[in-house]
């Protein structure tokens, strides 16, 4: 397997909440940021949310759409 998990993360975000996304692969809390892309020059994808959502966040680190879903784990063996 590839990536943190087979299936997207749920995430629920509240009105106001930033969460920084890890565009790296290498955090050991994903599809967090915990800074583990330092010196790689791969910067995290950082979203503020305007009003409570819930997002479905990459789990295989193969979507087109990171750091959201795109279904790709579905075609991953």
């Amino acid at each position: 397997m590839t990536g943190w998990q087979n299936h997207p993360f749920e995430i629920k975000a509240k009105a106001g909440e930033t969460i920084a996304f890890c565009m790296c692969g290498k955090s050991k809390n994903g599809p967090y940021c915990d800074g583990s892309h330092k010196g790689s020059g791969i910067v995290p994808t950082v979203i503020t949310y305007d009003e409570e959502t819930i997002i479905h966040a990459c789990g295989c680190q193969q979507s087109k759409n990171r750091p959201f879903c795109d279904g790709t784990h579905k075609n991953l063996k």
